[in-house]
Order: structure tokens, then C-alpha cells, then sequence
């Protein structure tokens, strides 16, 4: 009896500990999940130790009908990497991330190869916001500075950051007359702007910067809670915090996604960061099967223009 007794216990507390370290913590009381990607350079097809669009899409659609509300963020150098995105212009990616359900990207230094026009005409088909406060044409901005985002009772403000290395890594053609004005000075401008303006509980900072630009910035200026960052490829398991900013990253390639846990009923939002590995993801999720098939419809059309059909 005794040892009956001992063995339902046993097993009780295996069923437990498998239910606890499941990758969607069902019930959780948070007020909003960010879910993030970053430097993906086209690995949108799955490949041997990365999860490519079709794993992301299986992840995020179980995020969000486990919870109310939850943001997609890209932190750039996405579109182009890869014969998939190249020989399309980068509308391959697009297309899928509007599949997906991305909800803001910053353009990395690598979205500008193809040409700042035709990032704009991507623009143009994209479901989700494109974000930039430095990056100007002619004295004026390229992109939409920020967005602000209804989260239940609460507001947030996602401003973009571009990096100046954009002048130095794609063709000079590709971003003539274009201007990457100061990080730090627009990011003073934009937190105002949200803070004051409008009002928001939270203010997220989305670039593709690199950990040591992003890390100064948050110094020099307050008042940015949140800092999803790109290219320099960091991988950042919980994140790392500088003075009252916690700044995350995800690596590259989508060999991870990125998660932040928000509350947001105290007087600053309450955050925890963590990444979900591709060996982890793949053990658990299915890859999204319509991913899988608008892949092979790209694959397709690349073979077409290879072959001059």
C-alpha cells in the first residue's frame, strides 16, 4: 500500500514537472508577451540547426491562444540573405511575415540592399509598421518614427533605431541621399514624444544597433523600458539590463526566439527575458504546414526566373 501510495506521488510530480517546463506557460498572469527575432539573413526555410518561418509560425500562433495579448517584433536584417529572398526582392519574407502576424519591424543595414525604394515598395505590402526615428531623406524621415500599441488598459510606444554601419555594408547606391541621423539624440526626441504626448505606461526601444550602440544609448537617455536589439548577433539567454532598460537578443538565423514576460500594474513595467532554442522548439512544435507550402510556391517562382520561364 505504502509503496502504491509512493509510486502515485512519484508520478504526480513527473506530470507536474513535465507540465512546468512546457514552453507556453499556460495561465500566466503577464499583461503582455514580446516575442522577437532578429539577423535572420533569409534563413526563412528550415534548415539543420535553425527554425526557419515554419517553426516561428507554429510557436506564435500557440502564443497567442494562450494569451491575450501578444507583439511580434523583427530587429532587422530579414529580407535579404538567401536565393528564396533575393531573387524575389525580399517579398517572399514579407509575404510570410504577414502570414505570421509580425507587428513592427526596424530595417537592418542588409534591408537596404536591394535599395531604400525598394524597401519602400515592401513597405507598401506590409501588414505589420516599419519603424526608423534616424533614418532621413532630404531632411525628412524615411519611415514612421514609432507606433503606439493598445495593450488592455495599457498603453505602449515602440519606437525604431537604425545603424549608421548601413553606410559602410550595402552599395552606396542603395541608400544615396540617405541620412542615419544620431541614435542617441532621436531617441531623447521619440521618448519624449511618447512619455509626454501620449502618455504610454511603456516605452520599447526596436533597433538594429548592436549590443554596444544599444547599450549606450540607454545610458545617455532615460525613460526607455524595453530594447530589442539586432546586429550584432548576440545572444542574450535573459537579457542583460543597463541602469533601469533590460536589452534582449536572439542570435541569429532564427536559431532562436526571443520572449519577454511584461506586467504591467506596477509602477515600471516588470520584465523577465528568456530565448526558446531550435532544439528545443522542434522537439516540442510541428512546422506550420501553409508556411511550408507558400515556400514551396517561392521555390518555384525562384526556379522560374532562374530558368527564364
Amino acid at each position: 500500500m505504502k509503496l502504491t501510495r509512493k509510486l502515485l506521488i512519484i508520478s504526480f510530480v513527473m506530470v507536474f514537472a513535465v507540465m512546468s517546463i512546457s514552453m507556453v506557460g499556460y495561465g500566466a498572469g503577464d499583461d503582455l508577451i514580446v516575442l522577437h527575432t532578429n539577423d535572420i539573413h533569409g534563413r526563412i526555410e528550415i534548415g539543420d540547426d535553425y527554425m526557419g518561418f515554419p517553426y516561428i509560425a507554429s510557436v506564435i500562433e500557440e502564443y497567442r491562444q494562450n494569451y491575450e495579448h501578444v507583439l511580434v517584433m523583427d530587429a532587422g536584417d530579414t529580407i535579404h540573405g538567401r536565393p528564396i529572398t533575393d531573387r524575389l526582392y525580399g517579398e517572399s519574407t514579407v509575404e510570410l511575415m504577414n502570414f505570421i502576424g509580425y507587428d513592427v519591424m526596424v530595417p537592418g543595414n542588409h534591408d537596404f540592399n536591394f535599395g531604400y525604394e525598394r524597401l519602400l515598395e515592401l513597405e507598401e505590402i506590409m501588414e505589420f509598421d516599419l519603424v526608423a526615428a534616424n533614418v532621413e531623406k532630404d531632411g525628412e524621415l524615411l519611415f514612421n518614427p514609432y507606433v503606439i500599441r493598445e495593450v488592455g488598459d495599457y498603453t505602449i510606444g515602440i519606437f525604431g533605431l537604425a545603424t549608421s554601419a548601413t553606410y559602410s555594408t550595402t552599395h552606396p547606391d542603395n541608400i544615396r541621399g540617405i541620412d542615419f541621423t544620431d541614435m542617441a539624440e532621436a531617441t531623447e526626441r521619440y521618448v519624449d514624444v511618447l512619455r509626454n504626448d501620449y502618455g504610454v505606461d511603456m516605452v520599447i526601444g526596436l533597433g538594429h544597433i548592436g549590443l554596444s550602440a544599444s547599450s549606450d544609448v540607454v545610458t545617455q537617455v532615460a525613460g526607455v523600458d524595453l530594447f530589442v536589439d539586432g546586429h550584432s548577433h548576440s545572444l542574450l539567454r535573459e537579457g542583460e539590463w543597463h541602469d533601469d532598460t533590460l536589452i534582449v537578443q536572439a542570435n541569429e538565423y532564427t536559431k532562436y526566439l526571443g520572449k519577454v514576460e511584461i506586467g504591467l500594474g506596477a509602477d515600471r513595467p516588470e520584465m523577465t527575458a528568456s530565448v526558446m532554442a531550435f532544439e528545443d522548439v522542434t522537439a516540442e512544435f510541428n512546422p506550420n504546414e501553409e508556411v511550408i507550402t507558400m515556400l514551396d510556391d517561392f521555390r518555384a517562382e525562384v526556379r522560374r526566373i532562374m530558368l527564364g520561364n
